[in-house]
């Protein structure tokens, strides 16, 4: 497995490491090359700095013995990163190795770049190729040609079993953000929206969770919570924490930017939950998130006055936030029940045991 896992903690990173976790529960024999940078920092020097991690997993994937044959599953990155992942993919195929790419990024299927043509090229005809939609399988399928994608949501690496009892909202006190604390995921348009919630005195509150991705972000944050009596950030959660967190809100909030944005894992976590989702419809959010659990409002649309029309909707009907709260389990339950058989196909493809996936298409009824 080549790709970044935790620390620091990031959706793709901690998708990883989930797909890794299903893999080792199955028996694989995994060896995994990192290609984390050392923190949430986008500036072009935290990215050149992951040059030194991915030459050691260069020499690592040339000098490993039994490669033949065997798998190699990668997650492309959105942006330059997709330089380090080709030469990967490169060196896989010259020796011999199974190919399995998982597109984490909608910013090369927004915006076609040549360098996700190469990248994408290298990987052969016999490539499978993995999104975590039909319609981003689909727009991926008509503008790079891929001969053989497959559709799997996030959502089966968060079976049922390993959710806490889901608690139906009945009434909206508490609405939540839950993510990398940054510009692009929204956090500054989260507490835009709050300023609007107190300048009309609505009786809600708010709660956000996650890791500063720098430290203006940071300084920002704390000086603009400054001037909201109801919202109370409460650092990174994990584990238990986390299961606190998601308890204790009853709406996520989620005004993501971010040009990379495919599904965003938050946003199963919270439905897994019975907790409806405001989004901005970037990446796959719109297939995920429909107007019985949610809302899912246009990116190129100021978000806070939809946000807030919504909200007082809910408020004003606590019957319908009701309803909300119990499609949003409901989605999550049936997203992660259509995505299941897939989901097992692929993990028999990825240990070897089976390989009902090369060389032929997958059908939508698959």
């Amino acid at each position: 497995m080549v790709g970044p896992f935790p620390p620091p903690v990031h959706g793709l990173a901690t998708t990883n490491a989930a797909v890794r976790s299903h893999l080792e529960a199955l028996g694989a024999e995994i060896r995994t090359i990192n290609t984390a940078a050392s923190s949430l920092d986008r500036s072009w020097l935290a990215r050149f700095g992951r040059l030194p991690s991915a030459l050691r997993g260069w020499a690592r994937l040339a000098t490993m013995r039994g490669l033949h044959r065997a798998t190699i599953y990668l997650s492309v990155s959105g942006g330059l990163g997709q330089v380090y992942e080709a030469a990967f993919i490169a060196l896989a195929r010259l020796r011999g190795m199974r190919v399995f790419v998982r597109h984490a990024s909608f910013a090369y299927i927004d915006a076609p770049t040549r360098l996700a043509r190469i990248l994408i090229a290298l990987t052969g005809p016999s490539a499978v190729h993995v999104t975590q939609s039909q319609g981003m399988a689909d727009r991926l399928q008509t503008i790079y040609g891929i001969p053989l994608i497959i559709p799997i949501s996030n959502a089966v690496l968060y079976p049922q079993g390993e959710i806490t009892s889901i608690c139906v909202r009945r009434e909206l006190r508490v609405v939540g953000f839950f993510s990398n604390l940054s510009a692009e995921k929204g956090v500054f348009d989260f507490l835009d929206l709050m300023t609007a919630i107190e300048a009309e005195k609505l009786p809600l509150q708010a709660k956000l969770a996650g890791l500063y991705q720098d430290a203006q972000t940071e300084r920002t944050v704390h000086t603009r919570l400054k001037n909201l009596h109801g919202a109370r950030y409460l650092g990174p959660v994990y584990g238990t924490d986390k299961e606190d967190f998601l308890s204790g809100i009853d709406v996520l909030v989620f005004p993501t930017r971010y040009k990379n944005e495919t599904e965003a894992k938050v946003n199963h976590e919270a439905m897994s939950h019975g907790i409806p989702v405001i989004a901005y419809g970037r990446g796959c959010i719109p297939e995920i998130v429909g107007p019985d659990c949610g809302m899912v409002i246009d990116p190129t649309e100021p978000f806070v006055p939809a946000a807030l029309a919504q909200i007082k909707i809910w408020l004003n009907d606590p019957t319908a936030f009701e309803a909300a709260s119990r499609a949003a389990a409901q989605r999550f339950a049936e997203t992660s029940a259509q995505n299941e058989r897939r989901w097992q196909m692929l993990l028999s493809d990825l240990t070897g045991n089976s390989e009902i996936l090369i060389g032929r298409p997958l059908s939508k009824q698959d």
